[in-house]
């Protein structure tokens, strides 16, 4: 899992004791294998907070990510979606965040909530397998939200293509911006978008 981690996330990947002090918390992580490896995994904790509820929502990536598992269960927080580079573009990802959602509503929860990262902000950081380039306007529009607290319009936050990514695989919607949740994503500017999917809602009606 480490490698998996190193290989997603470069310098940004957990450690083994982040990962082990996470699974005694009671988080739950879904791997793919390629062979005898991992190819890539996703990792949440059942959570039965709100993601709504701003005043409570943790307000950094380690506080998010360090959460002890708690019920009823309403909401997963997915903290990690990670791919090794050479399995990007295929159906992974897909197959990971399908099996996370089967996994949720056996559970009883309502909410899929990511933290997702936006690298449009300031461009690939060294050491990660990032191939994002700067986008001026993306910028400013993060900027803009952090000053106003005026979300912006769904086409402005998806210029970024991992935030185009979860919108268009999950139809999810913002809730809001999270400054200075991860400061070592400097590709981010420490920033996160944070997401959620009621994943209760199936084909387009209630389970």
């Amino acid at each position: 899992m480490v490698e998996m981690e190193t290989a997603a996330w470069g310098p940004l990947g957990a450690g083994e004791g982040t990962i082990r002090r996470r699974l005694l918390l009671g988080h739950s992580m879904i791997a793919a294998f390629a062979g005898n490896r991992i190819a890539g995994a996703i990792c949440f904790v059942e959570t039965s907070q709100d993601p709504h509820d701003r005043v409570n929502f943790p307000k950094t990536f380690a506080a998010y990510s360090s959460m002890a598992r708690s019920v009823p269960v309403l909401s997963l927080y997915v903290y990690n979606l990670g791919v090794r580079p050479e399995f990007r573009g295929t159906a992974m990802a897909r197959r990971l965040l399908s099996e996370m959602t089967e996994h949720g509503r056996r559970a009883g929860a309502r909410w899929l909530v990511g933290d997702g990262r936006c690298p449009s902000y300031a461009g690939a950081q060294d050491g990660t397998p990032d191939k994002v380039v700067s986008d001026r306007k993306f910028r400013q529009t993060i900027e803009d939200w952090h000053r106003t607290g005026r979300m912006p319009p769904v086409k402005a936050i998806t210029r970024d293509p991992l935030l185009r990514f979860y919108r268009r695989l999950l139809d999810c919607e913002f809730l809001h911006l999270a400054p200075d949740f991860l400061p070592e994503d400097t590709s981010s500017g420490g920033y996160r978008v944070i997401f959620a999917k009621d994943i209760s809602q199936q084909d387009g009606h209630s389970t």
